[in-house]
């Protein structure tokens, strides 16, 4: 029996399908587990801080890409740059900026630059430019917008349907229309901001037991104007400066003063006397409107906002394995934008530790502490003084280690240990800083190539990054993690054979079927039963 070799040629293309076929197939079902079971696992042990603007695996290039792969209490930072985005919040997530002045989301002219529409979360160390409204919180409660700039938007920050939000310390400023426009809005504190330049710097609507205090009004065309039936309202220790029409307008029934003597708001053309020198004036300043409102305590001088507590302590409250020698720090801010001196106590003793000076508000003071002994708990607190005020933070602790820092454990490697040149595979990175500090990875692939220094990220934090290897062979995979004090780990490894790519598997099954038929010439008819091919033997 003679075989052509069209047939032959025919016949081999035939099984070749049926075994590429075949192999995706099979393909398909050994890998959907694994990546199931992969992205189980990323899941499952995400931490609570995602990047944006980084290198790296966990970094994402958007905001709202990190937003849409977070999950409620994640926190996301983000580094310094220029985010064009309008930028959608419908979780429970935070986002910190890296820097307020150099961490911008630009609107490009249009929608709303941050748009929140679920409860809790915070937003803070950003500039937000360029949109319709900067910031907008829309049927949600306790979500915190602070220490932001918001500028040149249509309106600045706007509430809808709102509670228990918190809007503090921000600088709001040249914005077309309303600076901080609460609607419909209630139990919200707006306290410490920065307002310039707007037809209404504060604009209540349809809002009702909210508090007002301590922010800075000036150059409004109305600072603070409350209309249709927002009452019981509290305002107290704002300072109102050089507006067109009116300092205020009230058309409701609100509290435009603090008890005595902590006294009303500050009102740059009240005219009234102090005969007892009490610094509160003798007679009330009338509140235009028609809403009988008055201030009954009416300061003589601007109020001095104290600074605001000291906060985000590093090492963090309850940390453990500190060195014995280390920088501590908190962030300090000050809604008149007063420099202040920071004071550090160790709280155990009640002893200066030492004072950063002359430091700006929101930016960090620190101070070195040195000479602490090995494997005992510390307290500790900041005092903040702007030359008027002063504010003491909370008490924090940590713990020392053995005196020295320990580098991170070696990282864990894991994924496919076999596979195909060509083909591109992820794998897994893990390891552990005694200090619970960031970590960066340093990764060869065994290749001559390797992923530089990447990250930061959190200690315990599931790292994954994918590659593929050009030519089969035996590779070792070599990481190593350092951490924020340039504390390298030892090597982890995993070693992975790639034994052939897919080009070389499909001339091996020509190679193959070639000898076969010429061996074993009696099997096509076979074959060509199985395969249904139409065509006869010649």
């Amino acid at each position: 029996m003679k075989i052509s070799a069209n047939h032959i040629r025919t016949t081999r293309v035939v099984v070749l399908v049926f075994i590429v076929l075949s192999s995706l197939s099979i393909s398909g079902i050994a890998t959907e587990p694994l990546q199931d079971s992969l992205n189980h696992s990323i899941n499952s042990d995400r931490r609570q801080t995602l990047y944006v603007g980084g290198t790296g695996p966990n970094n994402y290039s958007k905001i709202q890409d990190a937003i849409d792969n977070a999950t409620d209490g994640d926190n996301i930072y983000v580094y310094q740059g220029m985010y064009y985005e309008h930028v959608l919040i419908t979780k429970n997530v935070s986002l910190y900026g890296e820097s307020r002045d150099q961490t911008i989301i630009d609107g490009e002219g249009t929608g709303n630059v941050i748009k929140i529409q679920a409860d809790g979360g915070t937003v803070t160390g950003f500039t937000l430019q360029h949109g319709g409204i900067g910031a907008y919180i829309v049927y949600a409660s306790y979500v915190n917008i602070i220490g932001n700039t918001i500028t040149n938007n249509w309106e600045g920050i706007g509430l809808l349907a709102s509670a228990h939000c918190l809007i503090s310390e921000n600088t709001v400023s040249h914005n077309g229309f309303e600076g901080i426009n609460p609607v419909q809005t209630t139990f919200t504190t707006i306290s410490g901001n920065l307002i310039i330049d707007h037809l209404q710097g504060i604009y209540l609507v349809q809002s009702t037991s909210n508090t007002i205090f301590g922010n800075v009004l000036s150059g409004n065309m109305r600072g603070i104007e409350i209309q249709e039936s927002s009452d019981d309202n509290h305002l107290f220790h704002n300072n109102l400066y050089s507006s067109e029409e009116d300092n205020a307008y009230d058309v409701c029934s609100n509290s435009w003063n603090d008890a005595y003597p902590s006294g009303g708001n500050y009102w740059d053309d009240y005219t009234g006397g102090d005969a007892n020198h009490d610094g509160i004036g003798d007679t009330p300043y009338n509140i235009p409107g028609g809403g009988g409102n008055k201030d009954y305590y009416p300061l003589m001088s601007a109020w001095d906002h104290p600074p605001a507590q000291p906060s985000d302590p590093d090492p963090q409250d309850g940390a453990s394995n500190v060195p014995v020698n280390l920088m501590i720090s908190v962030f300090v801010s000050d809604a008149d934008q007063d420099v202040m001196d920071v004071s550090f106590y160790d709280a155990s003793i009640q002893q200066l530790i030492g004072v950063d000076e002359n430091v700006p508000s929101s930016t960090r003071a620190s101070i070195s502490w040195n000479g602490l002994e090995n494997n005992t708990m510390y307290q500790w607190y900041a005092i903040a003084n702007d030359g008027s005020a002063t504010n003491q933070s909370d008490t924090w602790e940590f713990t020392t280690g053995n005196g020295t820092n320990q580098p991170p454990w070696s990282p864990i490697i894991t994924g496919p240990t076999t596979g195909n040149a060509g083909q591109t595979y992820n794998y897994t990175f893990i390891s552990v800083d005694p200090e619970e500090k960031y970590v960066i990875y340093f990764i060869e692939w065994g290749d001559s190539s390797n992923s530089g220094w990447i990250g930061p990220f959190q200690s315990g934090e599931s790292v994954n990054v994918s590659h593929s290897w050009t030519t089969r062979g035996t590779y070792t995979i070599k990481a190593k993690a350092k951490d924020m004090q340039n504390a390298e780990s030892d090597w982890g490894s995993l070693s992975i054979k790639m034994p052939m790519g897919s080009s070389e598997r499909t001339m091996l099954f020509m190679h193959f079927f070639d000898k076969f038929f010429e061996r074993f010439p009696s099997a096509f008819p076979l074959l060509q039963n199985l395969f249904f091919l139409k065509k006869s033997v010649q």
